[in-house]
């Protein structure tokens, strides 16, 4: 078994279902993604399963709606990624620089260019930006937005939380009536069995995550 099998496997059986997805990207590339809640124990499973690992930096990713934190290591000559996702209304990075000491500054600068707030840092002081640097002035911070344009929002957000659009206008329904149909089409919101269906489509192909649709309030995200 290589290196980049072995270490996938190493992560499975110490992280279990906290480890969302993995991969073999390219030859002496590893790309695992874990729970946020799993980042530190992922980090710790790393130090204490490979003597000679070597942590490289943190790079970060502002999708508009989500951080997604990259921590890169060096084990044997392969460069593994652990990846991290967290909504941007959490706004938090877990440090791990009591594990890993040099990640101390990287963390700090993603701190000061993306108004991240670090929790359990050992320092968490100001890297790059003054004390005084406003909160929404921070340099690599995107607006907190989706990928939908404004007046796309109100549709996308009725269609996943109703399955409908919007009712059947009163023309629409004399129409149907004239054509020998049913006065008003069969919604999906009316079946439910076909709404878990619907719901599940949803779900299954990832539209929810994409446009930021929050399956607790049933709204998007963002406005």
């Amino acid at each position: 078994m290589n290196v980049e099998e072995e270490a996938i496997n190493y992560l499975r059986r110490g992280l279990g279902s906290d480890v969302l997805d993995a991969a073999v990207m390219r030859e002496r590339r590893v790309s695992v993604r874990v729970k946020p809640e799993a980042l530190r124990r992922a980090v710790e499973l790393l130090r204490d399963g490979y003597p000679k690992l070597r942590f490289i930096t943190i790079s970060t990713v502002d999708h508009g709606l989500d951080f997604e934190f990259l921590h890169h290591f060096h084990i044997g000559g392969t460069i593994l990624t652990l990846r991290t996702v967290k909504p941007k209304e959490e706004n938090t990075l877990e440090s791990i620089a009591d594990i890993i000491p040099a990640a101390n500054f990287i963390e700090r600068e993603i701190a000061d260019l993306f108004g991240v707030r670090l929790l359990n840092h050992p320092k968490p002081r100001n890297l790059i930006l003054t004390k005084d640097w406003p909160d929404d002035k921070r340099p690599l911070r995107k607006p907190f937005v989706g990928e939908l344009p404004r007046q796309a929002r109100p549709v996308a957000e009725a269609l996943i939380s109703t399955g409908c659009v919007a009712p059947a206008s009163s023309f629409i329904q004399r129409r149907r009536e004239s054509a020998g149909l049913p006065r008003t089409p069969p919604f999906t919101f009316a079946d439910e069995e076909s709404m878990k269906e619907f719901h599940g489509v949803i779900r299954g192909t990832g539209l929810d995550e994409k446009v930021g649709f929050d399956w607790k309030s049933g709204k998007l995200r963002y406005k």
